[in-house]
């Protein structure tokens, strides 16, 4: 029955399994590798009346049998806020669509969704997407217009420092026998059990992505992903009406075992193959179809002319019924200056006996060149975003976030303290060639947020909402910023959307 996204999915550690879930750490999962949450599809059709099930139980439309299932809702994100600081501005989140997803003989299952939107952000998070816009040359020179918003993708102007984008996200699922399914759409893909990843995250935006996952033997599993990248520069030469954007090939490997029912251990391959620049163009690589872990990264190096790999270990414990330790090690370089990046993590369902309270902390680090390349086309970028951590590279972080749920109340509280080389809206660092000379800026970061609400319905999330965040950000050459927003607003949030930096 369509896919449990990461955050999804971690709402699962409140229920009554023994020590939980951890699966591959290959998000979205589908319902059927996972045992959900059951009041998310209990049958309420007996109990309550029609307007009560939809607003608080069901999707807005459900066919469900033995062997099918299928779901229509209408989605929401509507939000207004106000930002103080050097800055005052009024802020909004204005989102409509839809979501269908469903599910025939445990076999088939597919999912869909579409979004519309017209927003207005702080002035931090405006700088930072205007940064990331498509380039394209005029005069012999690259310049920057329609800014790219990690989630959302890319925009065109809307009133006063405004974007109106839209974004849709589908793929259909087959599972033609019990030790192979095959899927294709453009999901975003997660590859860990923190909430950063360095392997690979859904920070940047869809893309159009081939997934084959297989159980090879009882412990162990493996995943292969081919994905068509692209970097937003616009090609210098073309036919068309509007020049194309370059494109890049990334290839992804991920071997899980797990040896015990509390431990999986994970090996991850990703390379990204060089395809175009502005003027020049080549075919695919060969060893792009590739299935075997290891292979590029043996037959490349880490970068050469035609390709760049990243490889990484991620591993994940549950330790008594409720506590989960995770993390993760990623390296594109191993030489007198290594690049590396290093992720610790803990989590815990019903704290201290306290049923709905959970914690997470999480410690995150990469050096100052991981994830860039010597040639920048193939950077472990997609979009112009980063494919991995939200701040790109050069940075220590650490994460603090806490939730309570009673009865439909909740409460989420997330504390995030970090350093890095650059600020959000000059890292040269990932996007521009390691040939370069580092660029620094230093930056320390206190972003603290809290969100009070109430969710009407958990099977879509539909929530009424307030949200306070506080940033304070000091550079060497910025100086101190201090920023705070407040917000009101309805969602129904399916899918996640990285704007905590």
């Amino acid at each position: 029955m369509g896919a449990m996204f990461k955050d999804t999915y971690l709402l699962s550690m409140h229920g009554d399994s023994k020590i939980g879930f951890t699966g591959t750490g290959l998000f979205p999962a589908t319902q059927g590798a996972i045992q959900q949450v059951e009041y998310l599809w209990e049958d309420s059709t007996t109990h309550y009346g029609w307007f009560r099930r939809k607003l608080f139980h069901e999707h807005f439309t459900q066919i469900k049998g033995e062997d099918y299932f299928f779901a229509f809702d209408p989605l929401i994100n509507g939000a207004v806020g106000r930002e103080r600081g050097i800055e005052q501005n009024n802020l909004f989140q204005n989102t409509r669509g839809f979501q269908v997803s469903g599910e025939v003989m445990n076999k088939v299952s597919f999912f869909t969704t579409f979004y519309e939107n017209q927003s207005r952000f702080a002035s931090y998070q405006t700088t930072y997407f205007s940064e990331r816009s498509e380039q394209r040359i005029v005069s012999g020179n690259y310049i920057k217009e329609h800014a790219a918003i990690p989630g959302g993708g890319r925009t065109k102007p809307f009133g006063d420092n405004g974007f109106d984008y839209a974004s849709s996200m589908s793929y259909v699922r087959y599972r033609p026998a019990k030790f192979v399914a095959l899927q294709f759409g453009n999901n975003p893909n997660f590859i860990g059990w923190g909430h950063r990843s360095l392997l690979l995250s859904d920070n940047s935006f869809n893309a159009t992505t081939l997934r084959v996952d297989m159980t090879l033997w009882k412990k162990w599993n493996y995943s292969v992903l081919k994905a068509k990248h692209l970097n937003l520069f616009r090609r210098a030469f073309t036919n068309a009406v509007e020049a194309p954007f370059e494109k890049k090939n990334y290839s992804a490997h991920y071997l899980t075992y797990k040896p015990t029912e509390r431990l999986t251990l994970g090996l991850f391959e990703a390379t990204v193959y060089f395809r175009e620049d502005s003027i020049q163009s080549q075919w695919m690589s060969p060893l792009y179809f590739n299935p075997v872990i290891g292979v590029s990264t043996a037959v490349f190096g880490w970068e050469n002319q035609e390709a760049k790999s990243l490889i990484g270990l991620n591993f994940a414990y549950v330790l008594g019924k409720k506590h989960l330790v995770f993390g993760q090690l990623a390296t594109d370089e191993i030489s007198s200056t290594p690049q590396y990046g290093v992720q610790l993590g803990w989590r815990s369902a019903d704290l201290f006996g306290v049923k709905n309270l959970t914690a997470h902390i999480e410690y995150n680090k990469a050096t100052e060149r991981l994830y860039a390349a010597n040639n920048r086309r193939m950077a472990y970028t997609h979009y112009n975003l980063p494919l991995a951590h939200t701040l790109g590279n050069g940075f220590d972080e650490v994460i603090a976030r806490a939730s309570y749920v009673w009865k439909s109340l909740y409460i989420q509280t997330q504390g995030i303290i970090y350093r890095a080389d650059q600020p959000m809206e000059g890292q040269s660092n990932l996007f521009e060639s390691r040939e370069l000379e580092a660029q620094y800026d230093r930056q320390n970061v206190l972003l603290a947020a809290l969100e009070v609400g109430y969710r009407f319905n958990p099977t879509t999330n539909l929530c009424a909402f307030t949200k306070v965040i506080y940033r304070q950000s000091e550079g060497e050459l910025a100086g101190q910023r201090n920023v705070g927003m407040v917000f009101f607003g309805l969602k129904t949030r399916l899918f996640n959307q990285y704007m905590d930096f």
